[in-house]
Order: structure tokens, then sequence, then C-alpha cells
């Protein structure tokens, strides 16, 4: 038997790693030249999910390629998945700094945002690699908007406007400039144009809609709202803001043609309920909770429950026991819990308020941050005079859903049926601040300081809303 010496066994050791090494290396190379090949064919057939999913498959074999993550981006930018375009181009920017596709569209992504800082900066990077790229004039537009820096945002959008006159950010940027100088008629032409000469410009259209929602110009908040949503459905915010502006100008029949395709019988019972709540605030009447009565005879089971909700809160209990029954379901479980919690509203309303109580407390002792059993427990505390209780249940209701401007006003609710308007005044300009824009919010934080402190005081309510609405605006013109 032939002996090898220790060091002809360690090179054959090495030799063997260094096979298996650049064997595994072939082998994702290969998988990554299939993958891309499958990316190729599925892109010229026009299917970006298939594309995606090879692309995926193409950057897990080999992710230190740039050109892999980049295409990754623009299919996912293609696909409206922006968060997930920017983690690709961001990897594409690691491996390749001086790419200036990948800075142009690090740059729009972040605008896409709101991320103004992040954007100018990349427009900074790009401007050094390429300083003809349109972008970095929009990058910088905006910026300047943010400074309140009326003439660079127009320096830099004016040029902008010579060689991409129809382009959407462009002419979104101009209309917020002159909204700036106080020209919101300029604004509004400028984008009605834009809307006539490319009718399914959704984000003129939109940007349409905040311009005319800070004028509250209903009927055309309604109109571009309306026009907005038509041109993508599945944007429910939209339309449900087409609702809203139709019912603040009273025109409950055009309210409820918006709300058609929202209130269909396979509906998501989530969506059912946003639509009542607006018909709840906009339009409580007779009328109103006979339509819904007519449109629940025809609902499923989750669409019930938002029916049932509606009724009870418009003081029609009895509808409610129509549809979800008048006995607690037993035994309480989290699965049942939600529609238990809506029977025990609907007890509470028909003097059988210490049952509905007690299926309160059982509901929220398996459940404790149950939003629905929360809401009707305070507001059975607060009809029962039980504040403290009451204000409690909101303080741990708001804890779960801090952005809840229904759940900050009923905090509010809590703290005045306490008597403690230290309290009140604190939770109305604590969620003024902090959700900024909320036009329900402002009407309440401006009625209790007209009550408190006068009309001069509520005037300078109006002028902070002003203030958030044109940082909204910004947002809105992206």
């Amino acid at each position: 038997m032939k002996v090898r010496s220790p060091f002809f066994a360690a090179c054959c050791i090495a030799a063997t790693a260094l096979s298996l090494s650049l064997g595994a290396c072939t082998s994702r190379e290969e998988a990554a030249r299939q993958g891309y090949a499958e990316y190729q064919a599925a892109f010229a057939a026009g299917d970006l999910e298939a594309a995606r999913k090879a692309l995926l498959k193409v950057v897990q074999a080999k992710d230190d390629e740039a050109t892999y993550w980049e295409a990754l981006g623009k299919v996912q930018i293609q696909l409206g998945a922006f968060g997930e375009a920017y983690d690709a181009f961001t990897r594409a920017y690691e491996l390749d700094r001086n790419n200036a596709d990948t800075l142009a569209n690090l740059t729009q992504i972040s605008l896409l945002s709101g991320d103004i800082d992040k954007s100018e900066d990349f427009a900074r990077q790009l401007e050094v690699v390429d300083p003809n790229q349109p972008v970095i004039k929009l990058a910088y537009g905006y910026a300047a908007i943010k400074r309140l820096d009326l003439d660079d945002a127009e320096k830099n959008v004016d040029a902008l406007m010579e060689i991409m006159p129809y382009e959407t950010g462009v002419k979104l940027l101009k209309a917020r400039v002159l909204v700036g100088r106080g020209k919101s008629d300029e604004a509004e032409a400028l984008l009605k144009e834009q809307i006539r000469m490319r009718p399914n410009d959704f984000a003129a259209t939109k940007g349409l809609m905040a311009l005319a929602e800070r004028q509250e110009d209903w009927p055309d908040v309604a109109a571009a709202a309306t026009k907005a949503a038509n041109l993508k459905p599945e944007e429910t915010a939209i339309r449900l803001k087409a609702i809203d502006a139709a019912l603040r100008y009273k025109d409950y029949p055009q309210a409820r043609r918006a709300a058609q395709p929202m209130l269909t019988p396979n509906a998501p019972g989530d969506q059912v309920g946003d639509v009542l709540s607006l018909w709840k605030d906009r339009w409580n009447s007779p009328e109103a909770v006979a339509a819904a009565r007519e449109l629940s005879k025809t609902a499923g089971p989750q669409q019930q429950l938002a029916y049932a909700t509606y009724f009870n809160e418009v003081g029609k209990p009895e509808y409610a026991m129509e549809l979800i029954g008048s006995q607690p379901i037993l035994p309480i479980t989290i699965t049942n819990s939600g529609t238990n919690a809506i029977i025990a509203e609907s007890l509470a309303q028909t003097g059988r308020a210490a049952e509905a109580k007690k299926l309160f407390d059982t509901i929220l002792l398996k459940e404790p941050d149950h939003v629905y059993a929360l809401r009707a427990r305070i507001n059975l505390e607060i009809r029962a005079g039980m504040a403290k209780a009451a204000i409690n249940d909101a303080q741990r209701l708001v804890s779960v859903l801090p952005k809840s401007a229904r759940d900050r006003l009923l905090l509010a609710k809590a703290y005045a049926a306490a008597g403690d308007d230290r309290q009140l005044d604190r939770t109305l300009w604590d969620a003024f601040h902090e959700i900024r824009g909320d036009r329900s919010i402002y009407e309440a934080l401006r009625a209790h300081i007209a009550r408190s402190e006068g009309p001069d005081a509520a005037q300078d309510v109006d002028e902070e809303y002003r203030h958030q609405l044109d940082a909204e605006l910004i947002q809105e013109f992206f």
C-alpha cells in the first residue's frame, strides 16, 4: 500500500475544497443566468409578476451583481411596490455608486415617499455623475418648497417646464409654487389643463382634489375624488373622500352613487363600515337608515356586523338585533367576541345596561384590546355616570389606536363627562398636533376653544390648521 505524505494529503483536501467551491460558484452563476432568461421571457410577455419572481431567484443565487438588482427595482416600480423597489435600488447602489439610473430611481422613489431630504441628497450625488438628469431639478424644487423658498422652487420647475411640459411631477410642483404665491386659481387651471391633455393622469387628478379640499370646494372635491377613484378602484380612501365631500354639500344621491362600488354584497365588512361611518356623521336621517336597512338584507356575515354596528350608532338597536340576534353567543370566545360586543351594545340601548356591562366585561377579560367592545363600554360608562372608568378605557383605546381621530375624540368626551376641562383641553391639543390635518379633530378643538377662550383664540386654531393643510398639500402634490 502506497503511503502518501501529510503534505500530499493536505494538498488533496485543499484541491477538493477548491473544486467544491468552484462547483458551487458555477452552480450559482448558472442559476442566475437561467433565472435572468426566465425574467426576460416573462417581461417580454408582459407578465410582471412572473418577471419579479424570476428576478428574486436571480438575486438569491447571485446577490453581488448590480445589474440584477437594478432590473428588480424597475419591475417592482411597475408593480407599484415602491418600498421593495427602494430596497432593490439601494442594494444596486451599494454595488455601484456611480450608476446614474440607480441614483435617479432612488431620487424619485424618495420623493414619492415624501422623504425630501433623502431625495435631495441622492440628487446631489446624481448631479456629480450626470448633471443633465431632469429629476435633479425636481428634487431641488421640492426641497426648496419645504424650505419655503418659492423663488428657488420656481427657478427649478420653470426650467423643467420647458423640456417636460406635461410631466405630472413637474406640473404638480408648478401648481404647488402657484399655491404658495396665493395663485390657487392658476394652480387649478394648470392641473385641469394637464388632465385635459392626459385624462388618465391619476396624480394630477388627486392633486386637483387636494387643492379643492384646501379651499373647501366640496363639489369639486367630490368630482375629482370620484374620477381618481374610478382610475384606481383599489384606492378606497379616495372613494371615501368622494362620498364625504358629496355629503358635506348635501348631495345625498351623489354620495350614494359614489358609495355603490363599496357596498356591493361581496365587499369587505370593514369597507362597508367605513361608508356607514360617514353616513352616521354626515347623513344622519331616516332616509339614510332606510337605505342601510335595505342594503343589509343582502349582506354577508361580515357586512351584517358592519350594518348592525351602524344601526346601534344611529340609535336603532332593534334593527341590529334583527340582523345578528338579541342574545349573547355562548360560550364567549375570541372568534365570536365581535358579534357579542355588538349584541351587548344593542342590549345597553334597550334598557338592559347591567346585562350589557357584564357581557362587555367578559369580552374584554378575554380580549383586553377589543376595539369595538372598548368603544361601546366607554359610551355605556359615560351614560351611566362612570366617567373615571370611561377615561381608563378610553386611555387604553388610544394606546391601541394612537392615530385614530375617532378614539382621541372619545377620550375627550370622557374627560368632558368627568368635568375635567384641563385634561379635555390637553387631549384635544395633543390630538390636533399628533394627527395633523384631520378635520374632525380641528372642528372639535375649534369649538372647544371658541367656548373656553373666545373667537380670537379660535382664529389662531384656524391659522394653525391652514398651515397643517399646506404641509399635507405638499405630500399630495408628489
